[in-house]
């Protein structure tokens, strides 16, 4: 078995480690809860009324009577400004913002990580070509430059796809400025393990760069992979609410946290529950992938959990 630089845990171990954890279990708990609800939530909501009024807790129908209503047995977080159900609209939000995360560390993954193993481990002009490349990401503030994509490609976006093209704007944006930092780590990560012994090993006995890599250094770096992309949701969900609640993401009628937030903010004072429940749903998701993030890495450089 090839020497690792981070010891992988064995399976059993791992997941007892991870439980022990009671910070990064609960948040795991949640963000699972939080993927379940999204999906299978709404169309549980409006099962629990008779037929003629489950429109009534469509987050898309306008429920006249019921405009700027609280809490109530028919809509259980109220209705917003437009009588629509926010509880139906604040699913719909966890799940565009879950969806955008994982456009975004699937394209982080694939690129970012993809490229810093090149230049890491290649070195030479494909090191150069690379390095200078995140540089120049580097160079702009990374949500000031997602800001200045989505307002200039927006308006193509919504033409070319409607309601697609701005969730994909808003995940090829968030990705443009989040590669370079996973690049840059992973570069660091595969110049390391170039000069370890089983990689040299593995040259002087004719194995091709290729297998060296699928063989010795992806295994060395899956973890860390995942426990960057873990950490990096969280800023991943802040930033694509902060281009909703600028109005450069997700537009009516669709829903997102940041949107919410927006359109809630200017009555915030005669109804600051349609408010608070995005921007506590926002601050959950945040310290749970963020508790997460943090007890993968405890497990992953050996630590028993909190």
């Amino acid at each position: 078995m090839a020497e690792s630089a981070l010891a992988l845990p064995v399976r059993r171990t791992w997941w007892s480690r991870l439980w022990r954890n009671r910070v990064a279990s609960t948040g795991g708990l949640f963000i699972i809860a939080a993927i379940a609800i999204s999906l299978v939530g709404p169309a549980l909501y409006a099962g629990l009324l008779a037929p003629e009024q489950r429109q009534l807790r469509d987050g898309i129908y306008q429920d006249y009577n019921a405009i700027n209503d609280g809490p109530s047995a028919l809509h259980w977080f109220g209705a917003d400004y437009l009588g629509r159900d926010v509880f139906t609209r604040l699913l719909t939000a966890i799940r565009v913002s879950l969806t955008v995360a994982l456009v975004v560390e699937t394209i982080n993954i694939g690129l970012g990580g993809g490229l810093g193993i090149i230049a890491g481990y290649f070195g030479g002009a494909a090191d150069m070509l690379i390095s200078r490349l995140a540089d120049m990401l580097f160079a702009f503030p990374g949500l000031l430059l997602a800001i200045l994509v989505s307002a200039v490609f927006g308006e193509t976006a919504r033409n070319l796809y409607g309601g697609v093209g701005r969730l994909l704007l808003v995940s090829s944006a968030l990705s443009l400025v989040s590669w370079p930092l996973m690049a840059r780590f992973m570069r660091g990560q595969a110049l390391a393990l170039k000069s370890r012994d089983f990689v040299v090993a593995s040259q002087s006995l004719g194995a091709s760069n290729l297998w060296i890599i699928v063989r010795h250094v992806l295994p060395n770096v899956a973890w860390l992979i995942i426990v960057a992309a873990t950490l990096d949701v969280a800023s991943v969900i802040v930033n694509e609410a902060t281009l909703s609640l600028l109005g450069l993401g997700i537009e009516e009628p669709g829903a997102s946290l940041g949107l919410m937030i927006f359109k809630a903010a200017s009555r915030l004072e005669r109804y600051p529950l349609q408010l608070f429940f995005p921007a506590a749903t926002i601050t959950l998701l945040v310290l749970a992938f963020s508790f997460l993030g943090d007890g993968l890495r405890d497990v992953l450089e050996g630590g028993s959990g909190r």
